[in-house]
């Protein structure tokens, strides 16, 4: 359900509702450095089919933090992630391994010695899945769930 925003007048003084771009949408909450992450409806319309629980959900959106390149290999530490979520670093460990077991991503070793991830099983997962996620937004708009 979408809502409207109030008029600008009843917005602080100095904000302007000038959307152009999803940073603008923030109204400064989105700085250089600060960035955002792109997230695709599809994934988040499919989370139960590939039944990942809200914690895996959120690591997996923490892991897409890092990942700008898409023949870019990620490697963000469990630690960093579990600070920012405010969870155990065991906990997005086993996020990690069974986002890896249900091959949604793959890990990798770079020739550093650095372990990353690879998103390449996700992105193909969800093009291949793409008309379930349609029939899911259909039952989202019309309301048929």
């Amino acid at each position: 359900m979408q809502t409207t925003l109030p008029p600008a007048a009843e917005l602080e003084p100095d904000v302007e509702l000038q959307w152009s771009t999803v940073k603008d949408r923030w109204m400064g909450a989105v700085s250089p450095g600060s960035g955002f992450v792109a997230v695709p409806m599809s994934l988040l319309r499919l989370q139960p089919r590939y039944k990942l629980t809200p914690t895996e959900m959120l690591v997996l959106i923490n892991i897409m933090a890092h990942w700008w390149e898409p023949n870019q290999v990620v490697y963000p530490r469990s630690t960093t992630i579990a600070n920012r979520m405010g969870v155990d670093k065991r906990t997005v460990q086993r996020a990690t391994q069974k986002l890896i077991n249900d091959e949604l991503v793959r890990r990798v070793t770079l020739p550093d010695g650095k372990r990353g991830f690879d998103f390449t099983p996700l992105a193909r997962r969800l093009t291949r899945d793409m008309p379930s996620a349609y029939e899911v937004q259909g039952r989202e708009t019309h309301g048929d769930f």
